[in-house]
């Protein structure tokens, strides 16, 4: 976990110190003594690594790097708030106070305790995963839900659970602790030293040949950068991102509901295409494959609710003849590997078969005019949550897949 060694109290001790300028103020506004705040800064030095406070006759104040790490924690603490408000409902505009006081009895401990619980399926999974007891878990959680003073948790056949209001506390403080890890990233960047994490969910386009050409300039200037490529299913990979657990999600976009506390940026236009083995019959049609000649052959289809499988359905809606979708399929590879070693034929597009185009493996299939016409085409882009800051490192990486994107 992220703040295994770190305490939320210090971490708001700092904060009230670069707020007042004081160490005295601060420690009288917390309502404890100058020595023990004077402790956990130290505390927060040695975790961060830096010189947070520059110390003067008159008060302190935050360095370069304490101002870095202080937006981040401001950041943090808006969201821990902005969860916990929308939780507690109506009371909480009414006292706005209430939300301020409910997050002091708040630990790091009890945030992660619940953000174990709902990434796994009971709380002795839970607890192995975090190496403690359950036991000492459930008493953890129970305070938890005595300090918001709303029901997270409910009994379940496994167990306890974390309910409806629960599991949408664990998925946005999740999110608001990956500030932490941002500023860890983003104190070393101080120091020129672009050594930071980069989480990348990847949709089958991006795999092909665009995440490659970003990802290799930016390691070549930042060799001890860290990049981490999850791959997977929409659905999969937005929910990740939505939970923190990557950063930017590049592929097809999504509208509508699928973007809900999200925001996109489009790359580029990607027109679909007929892709065949080289060598494949219709290669032979000298004025392209028309409708009819497409609805004959046996397909490799994607997986239903994906917008090039509703092109696809979308061709051939008003064509006489259905055409044989007998596999259906959302790997890329495996699409590949079966129209290579077979006559089928899947919709992709060009740039993922780019590669094998290149080899003289496969080839787009010419069709017809209003065949062309009626293919369609996706917008391939940036997928990112609605208020993610990225490091300077991320923002250099989004600078090279814009650069990879551009024709």
């Amino acid at each position: 976990m992220i703040t295994t060694d770190l305490n939320l109290r210090h971490l708001r001790a700092f904060m009230q110190v670069c707020e007042t300028g004081s160490l005295n103020r601060a420690a009288a506004e917390l309502n404890v003594s100058q020595p023990s705040i004077s402790v956990a800064l130290a505390g927060i030095e040695m975790r961060f690594g830096a010189k947070l406070l520059a110390r003067y006759a008159a008060g302190s104040q935050p360095t370069t790097a304490g101002e870095v790490l202080l937006a981040r924690l401001r950041r943090m603490e808006e969201q821990f708030a902005s969860a916990l408000g929308q939780a507690l409902g109506a009371s909480s505009q009414r006292d706005p106070a209430l939300i301020s006081k409910t997050l002091a009895r708040i630990s790091f401990r009890q945030i992660e305790a619940l953000i174990a619980l709902a990434g796994s399926g009971s709380i002795a999974e839970a607890a192995r995963a975090g190496g403690s007891s359950a036991a000492a878990l459930h008493r953890t959680l129970h305070e938890l839900q005595a300090n918001v003073g709303k029901a997270i948790l409910v009994r379940s056949p496994s167990g306890v659970a974390p309910n409806t209001l629960g599991r949408r506390l664990a998925m946005r403080w999740q999110v608001a602790l990956t500030e932490l890890e941002q500023a860890g990233d983003e104190l070393k960047e101080l120091e020129g030293r672009m050594e930071g994490r980069i989480k990348i969910a990847s949709l089958p386009l991006a795999r092909t040949l665009l995440l490659a050409r970003a990802i290799n300039p930016l390691l070549a200037a930042h060799p001890n950068a860290r990049i981490e490529v999850m791959d997977g299913s929409y659905e999969l990979l937005s929910q990740q991102l939505r939970v923190g657990a990557s950063d930017i999600l590049i592929g097809a976009l999504r509208s509508g509901s699928d973007l809900a506390g999200l925001r996109t940026e489009g790359l580029f236009d990607d027109p679909y295409a007929i892709v065949g083995r080289a060598g494949h019959p219709l290669l032979s049609h000298r004025r392209g494959a028309s409708l009819d000649d497409l609805a004959r052959q046996e397909w490799v289809a994607q997986r239903p609710g994906t917008p090039i499988r509703a092109a696809f359905d979308t061709l051939f809606e008003k064509c006489p003849t259905s055409p044989r979708a007998s596999i259906e399929t959302s790997s890329l590879i495996l699409t590949r590997a079966i129209i290579l070693e077979s006559d089928r034929l899947s919709m992709l597009s060009r740039r993922q078969i780019a590669i094998e185009e290149r080899e003289g493996l496969l080839t787009c299939v010419a069709v017809a005019q209003d065949v062309r016409e009626r293919l369609g085409t996706r917008t391939i882009g940036i997928t990112v949550r609605e208020n993610w800051l990225p490091s300077r490192l991320q923002s250099t990486f989004l600078d090279h897949i814009r650069m990879a994107a551009s024709p």
